[in-house]
């Protein structure tokens, strides 16, 4: 093939008035399209990257508040522990309280309950000696232990009257109730002469025979009692016994 310069240099000619035709048309366009695209790119590369960023600082934040979170529930934890053994110590300590109260209570019935028990069988057993003592002594006692005990009265017969004095000082005529574990016949009549010597008055006696008394007699007079009996004694013993055992 014939190599031809015209027809080259037309060739070059329409190339370089394409480019310019496309330059003109095309360049500037697609650059701004290629400058718009970087742009939109750069762009979201921007937005990824702060996206990221702000990812990475709210999943820190998330981690911090979950630590936070962890510190706080550790803390609530020991919180609820230590109110959970304030609370035990404070029920133990009422339950010992009121256990206390519970045993001393307890105590406390059973030592009035043992000193009922006590009292009881002391009762009987000073009631059981005292029954033993007055039957002994109504087996044993007879007239003539009677009339002894009867004497040894009438020498203690000045203190009364003189008891009896003071109590019938207005009266003209004071009355008597002897009463005797026997009957008496002239020591009725020296009895009587004793106690109106003593008093300087006129005096009624009147008797009575109560066998109860054992032995011994039993005066009588205005709101006063005067007793020398052995039952007497056997009711002193009775209650020294329930003072003293």
């Amino acid at each position: 093939m014939k190599f031809d310069i015209w027809t080259f240099l037309f060739q070059i000619i329409n190339f370089v008035v394409l480019l310019f035709i496309l330059k003109r048309l095309l360049y500037k366009p697609i650059r701004e399209i290629m400058e718009k695209r970087r742009g939109l790119i750069e762009k979201t590369v921007e937005d990824a990257e702060r996206a990221k960023k702000e990812a990475l600082e709210l999943k820190e934040k998330n981690q911090e508040e979950l630590n936070n979170l962890s510190e706080l529930r550790i803390q609530m934890l020991e919180k609820v522990k230590e109110e959970a053994e304030t609370e035990r110590k404070k029920v133990m300590s009422e339950t010992e309280k009121e256990a206390k109260k519970i045993i001393e209570k307890e105590k406390a019935v059973f030592d009035i309950e043992k000193s009922r028990l006590e009292a009881g069988l002391k009762d009987k057993a000073i009631e059981t000696v005292s029954i033993f003592a007055f039957k002994l002594l109504n087996d044993i006692a007879d007239e003539e232990l009677h009339k002894n005990i009867y004497r040894r009265f009438l020498d203690e017969l000045g203190e009364i009257a003189s008891d009896i004095s003071k109590l019938g000082e207005k009266d003209e005529t004071v009355t008597l109730d002897l009463i005797t574990a026997y009957p008496l016949g002239a020591e009725l009549m020296e009895f009587q002469k004793i106690i109106e010597s003593r008093i300087a008055k006129k005096v009624n006696v009147n008797t009575t025979i109560d066998k109860t008394l054992i032995a011994g007699v039993k005066i009588r007079a205005y709101d006063m009692v005067y007793d020398s009996s052995l039952a007497s004694q056997i009711d002193a013993l009775k209650l020294r016994l329930k003072e003293t055992v």
